[in-house]
């Protein structure tokens, strides 16, 4: 469900452009970008109760022919980051609405072989996974391009330094060697009844900090058969309030609090990169 919501998005074609090539002085000719953004997303959810789900690592080379990666870009290339506004919550229905993107040429880049791997307090290699590149869907026939994943039984640990490592492919030959730090996983989550007329009031929602936090938080209310009723955003400050008008009338689900942790890089060739980890714990409620 996380995936959906970082994987949805439209699709532009992709058009691979040599940097060497005579300029063309078509008027309509445009310039193709010397370095791509980097996105990679690192994902993590537990329960209910001890159940690990595994790990899962996403990650995405874009390039734009004419200016700099902004928000558009990101979202034709699936990356886009959608979420409500700290205090509010917004229905599954007016989530599942993307704003509208005008087509552009983006390029999602095959950089060669992608590792993370984590590192022990000595800075030494602990355990590795590979991400293998996998083509873009292309209902349209017009898409190409690859984006790299990979599931794991433990992709990171917590707190430890994570590193990323490129070996240079076609689109970009040089590969390159970064490590950022890991965040703390969701602390134990607490969800009770906010009383209301019949007891069907809403829900209060608790978590663990670890500290001044700066992430973002969102909360995810799932239903029946796994079906997501609404998302709610808040600031990590251990407490968030869900309105009974956002819960409808189910009396019992699921909720999942997901703490998002920002890391920036730079990197040859990368301008800028950020390596995303969302991670989320699942616990169980009744009104």
């Amino acid at each position: 469900m996380r995936s959906h919501l970082l994987l949805t998005g439209a699709l532009a074609s992709l058009t691979a452009i040599g940097c060497v090539a005579p300029p063309d002085e078509r008027p309509d000719a445009e310039a193709a970008s010397t370095t791509a953004t980097a996105v990679v997303v690192v994902e993590r959810t537990t329960g209910p109760g001890e159940a690990l789900r595994g790990d899962a690592v996403i990650a995405r080379f874009v390039r734009v022919h004419q200016g700099s990666v902004d928000e558009q870009a990101l979202r034709i290339a699936g990356a886009a980051w959608d979420l409500p506004a700290a205090g509010t919550c917004v229905a599954a229905a007016q989530d599942a609405a993307q704003p509208a993107v005008q087509p552009r040429s983006v390029d999602l880049l095959d950089v060669g072989v992608l590792t993370t791997t984590t590192l022990d307090g000595s800075s030494n290699a602990a355990k590795s996974t590979v991400l293998l590149p996998r083509s873009m869907p292309d209902p349209t026939g017009v898409v190409s391009g690859v984006f790299y994943s990979a599931r794991s039984a433990e992709a990171f640990t917590p707190t430890a330094r994570l590193q990323l490592h490129t070996s240079g492919g076609p689109d970009m030959p040089e590969g390159f060697r970064v490590d950022v730090a890991s965040p703390h996983d969701v602390g134990d989550v607490r969800v009770s009844s906010a009383g209301g007329a019949g007891g069907a009031g809403g829900l209060d929602v608790g978590w663990d900090v670890e500290g001044v936090s700066s992430d973002v938080v969102y909360v995810d209310v799932i239903g029946p058969s796994s079906r997501l009723i609404a998302r709610c955003g808040a600031l990590d400050v251990g407490q968030l309030s869900i309105p009974a008008t956002s819960l409808g009338a189910i009396d019992e689900g699921m909720v999942s609090v997901h703490r998002l942790h920002r890391e920036s890089f730079r990197a040859k060739g990368i301008e800028p990169g950020e390596i995303r980890f969302d991670l989320a714990r699942v616990v169980s409620f009744h009104r």
